[in-house]
């Protein structure tokens, strides 16, 4: 990863922005105070010097910690061996089963262009807006190249569904791996759930390559349902998969 790719992925680039903006906005606030209160010029330079120099600190906590689930992290204590990081924007609580009949639908798809992580987040804001009131749960899995995605629901929304992800134009050559009736949900607390394979460390990446095949150097995505879920028991933590409504 380069380094412009890095400081970008630890929102170095946003905190300092944002830093520069709330510094502005306090000096010119502080300014008018202290022009009411004929406070001297000596004063206002030196607010405006020491908010100039809180910008490296904003920049080194930027950089040195990171925002997780569990709370804020020094980045040295996170985990980089399984740089897989499941991103999951929203949950859709309910029950695990359904009076009605179940449908799975598997499908994987070329991406156009590159995918990387903004791509994927505007991709699970859409479901997150979309899946709740049409009782869609699932998971997407992407390369820099594809998409892979299991979708599970009730069959007219399922098929509406899939309909509209059939004519979204970020991807093409939808394939449909499976459409079959299932027991019960696998993602059942997922109103859909993000996986990026764009970081991969070599010795898991080298394990799914040898296992799934490999294209264009990124890892092959399966064509066949067993084979996914097979693949998804790699990227999930065991107890994940099947249980995620319980």
């Amino acid at each position: 990863m380069s380094l412009f790719n890095e400081l970008k992925r630890r929102n170095v680039f946003k905190v300092g922005i944002g830093y520069v903006l709330i510094a502005w906005l306090v000096a010119q606030v502080l300014q008018l105070i202290f022009e009411s209160f004929g406070t001297p010029d000596w004063a206002i330079k030196t607010v405006l010097v020491l908010l100039a120099a809180g910008l490296p600190f904003a920049l080194f906590f930027a950089w040195a910690y990171e925002m997780t689930p569990e709370g804020l992290k020094r980045e040295r204590d996170l985990d980089r061996s399984q740089p897989i990081t499941p991103q999951t924007i929203k949950k859709l609580k309910g029950s695990k089963t359904s009076a009605r009949v179940l449908n799975s639908l598997i499908y994987k798809s070329r991406c156009k262009g590159l995918a990387n992580w903004d791509l994927v987040n505007s991709i699970l804001a859409s479901s997150t807006q979309n899946n709740p009131a049409n009782g869609i749960t699932g998971v997407l899995v992407a390369s820099e190249t594809h998409f892979l995605q299991v979708l599970e629901g009730e069959f007219e929304a399922l098929n509406a569904t899939f309909e509209r992800i059939s004519h979204d134009s970020r991807h093409d050559k939808v394939q449909l791996i499976s459409f079959t009736e299932i027991e019960e949900r696998k993602f059942g607390d997922w109103a859909m759930h993000g996986i990026g394979l764009f970081d991969l460390n070599q010795e898991l990446k080298f394990r799914l390559c040898e296992k799934f095949g490999e294209d264009n150097g990124n890892v092959r995505f399966p064509s066949r349902a067993p084979e996914v879920m097979e693949l998804l028991n790699i990227l999930f933590p065991k107890e994940q998969i099947g249980t995620a409504g319980e």
